[in-house]
């Protein structure tokens, strides 16, 4: 069996995001554009709690300026 590395996502920081945490409708912090297409938002709790588990399926990470994200420096 081999194994396929991928690189990790482009990260981004913005000023500010105005989306919604998709598992509990809090402020989002985190914004994921998916490989497969489409997008999640994460809360600053959600998008830590998942950060491993995003970096397998994101295509570009966008984090909100000031939120201290697990996998920042990881992703870059």
């Amino acid at each position: 069996m081999s194994q396929t590395v991928m690189a990790p996502p482009a990260t981004n920081v913005s000023p500010e995001l105005t989306e919604r945490c998709d598992r509990c409708g809090a402020a989002a912090k985190v914004s994921v554009a998916l490989v497969a297409g489409g997008e999640l938002h994460f809360c600053g709790h959600h998008g830590n709690r998942y950060a491993e588990q995003i970096l397998t399926v994101a295509a570009n990470v966008t984090v909100e300026s000031g939120f201290d994200w697990r996998w920042a420096g990881a992703a870059n």
